[in-house]
């Protein structure tokens, strides 16, 4: 899962920078690339997993998670004006680890959670080269769970999916007329299922560049 979301992650970084050739009179000189790196607040809900393991053949079960993973995203952005911009893309929120500890033995899993969002961004600024941001916007996100199977004593891949709204905030930094850093912070309201390793809200932040075509 890892792998794939780093292809995909370069993938469309990739797209976006290629993008850059693309004649001023066809992206109108409002298209801009994003791409981040940061830490996601995302753990499996230990009694999300147990409630699982408890349906599929275990007696009992007391699980832990691990809290944060590596993610980041790569969006392409439209500016609509001065104030607002479109932006839409892949975010991966990282891999959350997490133990089982079972009446048939400790059994360790993973949930992996990725997703496409459109946002709509505001930007306002406090002097030519300092601008604060907000966005709010919506998200497909895609889950991939490594759920103990009490019938091998290992793991069983559980794959979910589903809807829900985001919000953030941040600040972002103009180098040059094409270049500006950024930082971000931004909610999802939730990901996973309660049925396999919970429906849980995160919080992301994230560092990247802006590059504008």
């Amino acid at each position: 899962m890892l792998k794939k979301s780093l292809v995909s992650l370069v993938s469309i970084f990739a797209l976006t920078v290629a993008c850059a050739a693309m004649p001023a009179s066809a992206a109108d000189n409002n298209l801009y690339g994003v791409f981040s790196l940061g830490r996601a607040k995302l753990n499996a809900d230990g009694s999300a997993v147990d409630g699982f393991d408890l349906r599929n053949g275990f007696t009992s079960s007391s699980t832990f998670s691990q809290t944060g993973a590596t993610g980041g995203k790569a969006q392409l952005g439209y500016y609509l004006g001065k104030t607002f911009a479109l932006e839409g893309g892949y975010t991966y929120l990282g891999k959350a680890d997490f133990a089982s500890i079972t009446n048939l033995g400790t059994i360790g899993g993973s949930t992996a959670v990725s997703l496409f969002n459109l946002d709509l961004v505001a930007k306002f600024p406090v002097n030519e080269t300092f601008s604060v941001l907000a966005r709010v916007g919506g998200y497909y996100w895609k889950t991939k769970n490594e759920m103990p199977n009490a019938t091998t004593r290992g793991n069983a891949t559980v794959n979910d999916n589903g809807f829900d709204f985001k919000a953030g905030a941040g600040v972002q930094y103009e180098f040059t007329p094409k270049f500006a850093m950024r930082g971000e912070f931004e909610r999802f309201n939730g990901v996973g299922k309660s049925t396999t390793a919970g429906d849980a809200k995160v919080n992301q932040l994230t560092v990247g560049a802006v590059l504008k075509f």
